[in-house]
């Protein structure tokens, strides 16, 4: 009788990568990992088992790791071991739901301090499911197989949910969608992201000093609310800032090659800006 091989991964289901997060820093203070698709072993898309992923979690030494999370789920198993090796890490550990994320994906998610989710974005969570072939014993032990499972899963989620256990059951039986703002109200996010905040956040540590504003220091792609409407208010000065200078261009000598900054008044208001090759 000739089986199909089960296919080899070519590609792993997460990146890794250190990054430096203080100024002046001489060795990466955070690792970003990125797990951006089927968790495990999958006949269809690019994964991998946990081993190796654990491997390098095992490896990490910098104090922080940052989990970034676009994943629809996969394996239990290999996502337990994924949870296990992150609580035990002594990094402080964050994630960041940047992309539909669910079933064991969200279990991996929680493993986390601190959850972070962009508004835009989705938090399923439902019961396991697999599929068996058998006679009709193997079907009851199988489906015994898959509660326990689900209940693994469920002390994850009920560590941190603010509902009683029957109605986190309720919502696993369902297979619910929660968006940002309810997985915060149910306890599983700590922290809502705007996708506008976080567009806003990408403009250079340059432009913000220069700006008079402080992006939050140990925090990629944020910036405080207090931050974002002075971004606001700045955006309509540069705008007029802008407008002066192009209306002054052709009777402005330009400057000499490498002047990177200058000081324009305007209507009574200074505005220090940092001028580049292109605009913001």
């Amino acid at each position: 009788m000739l089986r199909t091989q089960f296919p080899k991964a070519k590609d792993g289901f997460y990146e890794i990568k250190a990054q430096l997060r203080a100024e002046g820093a001489s060795l990466p203070s955070a690792t970003d990992i990125w797990i951006y698709d089927v968790i495990g072993d999958d006949w269809y898309d690019p994964s991998l088992t946990a081993k190796e992923l654990c491997q390098n979690i095992a490896a990490i030494s910098t104090d922080e790791i940052v989990l970034h999370f676009n994943s629809p789920g996969g394996s239990v198993t290999d996502g337990i071991a994924i949870y296990n090796s992150l609580v035990t890490h002594p990094a402080k550990v964050t994630s960041v739901i940047e992309g539909w994320t669910g079933s064991i994906a969200t279990v991996v998610a929680l493993a986390a301090e601190s959850v972070r989710m962009f508004d835009n974005t989705m938090f399923m969570i439902h019961n396991p499911w697999g599929i068996q072939i058998g006679n009709a014993t193997d079907m009851r032990t199988y489906a015994e197989y898959l509660d326990r499972v689900g209940g693994l899963m469920s002390k994850v989620y009920q560590a941190r949910s603010t509902k009683t256990d029957a109605e986190l059951q309720a919502a696993l039986d369902a297979e619910t969608y929660l968006t940002a703002e309810q997985a915060a109200e149910w306890g599983f996010v700590d922290e809502v992201v705007t996708g506008q905040v976080a567009a806003a956040a990408l403009i250079c540590a340059a432009t913000f000093e220069a700006l008079g504003l402080h992006p939050v220091k140990g925090v990629s792609g944020s910036i405080s609310a207090e931050n974002e409407t002075k971004l606001r208010d700045a955006s309509t000065l540069i705008d007029d800032v802008l407008a002066t200078l192009d209306g002054k261009a052709e009777s402005t000598a330009a400057p000499a090659l490498g002047d990177g900054s200058r000081t324009i008044v305007t209507t009574g208001r200074v505005a220090a800006l940092r001028l580049a090759d292109q605009r913001i």
